[in-house]
């Protein structure tokens, strides 16, 4: 395999897949980001789970439950063994689990911010605040933050990463305090959607896109998930924001609402539809709310975009390994790849064809959109990616596996990569290379897939080193599977292929120290065809792939 040749055809072939300080009982609206949370690596195996295994809950015993539009249990894979027809190693299932939206998990993420995906580039957006009738008299309502005083809590503390270990989510009591002339009495904790700009003023920002919200909690009584809008609209509507119920739920429970489940009362002076309220958003708050004395334990334990909440395998082990900087890519919602390593040339995250022909294979790819060949330029090559992504919810394209003088010990192959770091060029010739990238933090990745043909997943090193070894780079084989099917994969378990016998050799944690490249091939026998899609990828160390 060689891989410049394939990039200096970039454009022909390529697809770029390119807050609040806690105060007891009055202003929340001053943001201040938690601590966040790191500690060891685990030794855990692979692990795959298939989405076309359904389940009626998880090992985690979370109840799944919905409003009018559901998510069905078939729509939440349990996670399987899977066999490989490869005398690689295989996928192993872990039997640790849990439900997690994409938005926030604590068991995955370990951390308190939520990432809402629209950040106003503040960096102020996701952090955990509470809000009670402090309006009305001193004595109030209030939130008691489970583990630590909120007067005491800085920035230095693990406040979050302490309460986290303990409740497996963000715990609190709501307590609600009854006083004359006083009938509206609530108490809540949320995060603002978009943040809020240097005046500390919160930005509204449009989220209609999401179709709505899942969430995962346990709650002594019933709560609302409420919808706070621009600050002049909020003084009409308070306190009849559209909101949806959360029951009483002893053990954790997953609930999945559309935004026409958000509904008024009718008691305020202006109304406002769910959908209508989206497209305006500051922020999401879980409140209780009530006219006399009451206490209530609250647990938020995941929350995501409306669909996302599924089981996670091995979560705990996941969610103790460090942090990486790459970002999970979903077909279904992300065109560009944001791999965090980029060296600054921006080309990182771009997809390019592989195929057997350095080693005289001659099997090939065809895209279900025919590119733009006859019209060359950048904006059109983007619309032809923006396309393509769009139509596969992911990057698919069909194969023809094709030996030709290919080698016997070795399968035929075509598929994809993904770059890393990014490209340079040589100055002594002026030809393009793939710089390397020390991604041990990634842990590994997850890769979320269909495939007709088995598949390896293979660490590209750059086209030095790949020559080096003579192409028998560290790899994981993963199965075929017309379900889709998502594995993790730790860079420990990347080895080099059965059938190299030379003196070159390499681990996968060592390869991870200088990667340039991550490959999906296709392989089998010569003359067999079919289609693959990459559907999502991300690290093993806390992404999250799915399709």
């Amino acid at each position: 395999m060689h891989y410049t040749k394939k990039i200096l055809k970039l454009y022909v072939l390529a697809v770029i897949a390119a807050s609040a300080t806690f105060v007891a009982c009055g202003d929340s609206d001053t943001v201040a980001p938690p601590p966040s949370f790191e500690s060891s690596s685990s030794s855990s195996d692979i692990l795959a789970s298939s989405s076309s295994d359904a389940t009626t809950g998880s090992s985690s015993n979370i109840t799944v439950s919905s409003s009018s539009d559901a998510l069905s249990s078939s729509q939440i894979p349990r996670s399987s063994s899977t066999q490989s027809s490869s005398s690689e190693q295989s996928p192993i299932t872990q039997s640790k689990e849990a439900i997690c939206g994409d938005m926030w998990c604590a068991r995955r993420d370990r951390e308190s911010r939520v990432n809402t995906g629209f950040d106003a580039g503040f960096e102020t957006s996701g952090y955990w605040f509470d809000e009670s009738d402090t309006e009305y008299q001193t004595e109030c309502s209030k939130i008691t933050w489970e583990g630590f005083d909120n007067r005491d809590c800085t920035f230095a503390d693990d406040c979050f990463a302490d309460m986290i270990e303990q409740c497996g989510g963000i715990c609190v009591t709501q307590t609600l305090v009854k006083r004359d002339q006083v009938n509206n009495l609530y108490a809540g904790i949320g995060f603002n959607v978009a943040g809020v700009d240097e005046q500390n003023k919160r930005i509204v920002t449009d989220i209609s896109e999401l179709e709505g919200l899942c969430v995962v909690y346990t709650s002594d009584t019933e709560v609302y998930l409420e919808m706070h809008i621009d600050d002049v609209s909020n003084k009409y509507l308070a306190p009849d924001f559209p909101r949806a119920t959360l029951p009483q739920a002893s053990t954790p429970v997953m609930k999945d609402f559309t935004w026409k489940d958000f509904k008024q009362d009718g008691t305020g002076n202006m109304r406002i539809s769910g959908e209508d309220a989206a497209k305006s958003l500051v922020s999401l708050m879980f409140t209780l709310k009530g006219s006399q004395d009451a206490s209530n334990h609250f647990n938020i334990m995941s929350i995501g975009r409306y669909g996302t909440c599924r089981t996670v395998a091995n979560v705990d082990s996941v969610a103790q390994l460090s942090k990486s900087p790459f970002q999970t890519w979903h077909g279904s919602r992300d065109f560009e790849i944001k791999t965090g390593y980029d060296n600054g040339s921006k080309t990182s995250g771009i997809w390019f064809s592989i195929f057997d022909d350095q080693q005289n294979g001659a099997s090939s790819i065809t895209w279900p959109i025919d590119p733009p060949y006859d019209n060359f330029s950048e904006d059109s090559f983007d619309s032809w990616r923006m396309e393509l992504i769009e139509e596969c919810k992911g990057i698919c394209a069909e194969y023809n596996l094709d030996k030709f003088q290919f080698p016997d010990e070795k399968d035929p192959f075509a598929g994809i990569g993904i770059i890393i770091a990014g490209e340079a060029t040589d100055p002594a010739n002026n030809k393009a290379y793939l710089t390397t990238v020390d991604a041990t933090n990634m842990g590994g990745v997850c890769v979320s897939y269909t495939s007709d043909n088995d598949m390896y997943i293979q660490m590209g090193l750059g086209d030095k080193k790949d020559e080096e070894l003579n192409y028998a780079l560290p790899i994981v084989s993963i199965p075929a599977s017309k379900e889709v099917n998502t594995v993790y994969v730790k860079w420990s378990q990347f080895q080099q292929p059965s059938w190299y016998d030379g003196d070159k050799k390499i681990t996968g944690a060592e390869a991870a120290k200088s990667l340039a490249a991550v490959h999906f091939l296709a392989h089998g026998k010569s003359g067999s065809a079919g289609k693959f899609n990459i559907m999502s990828i991300g690290p093993y160390n806390r992404g999250y792939c799915y399709p």
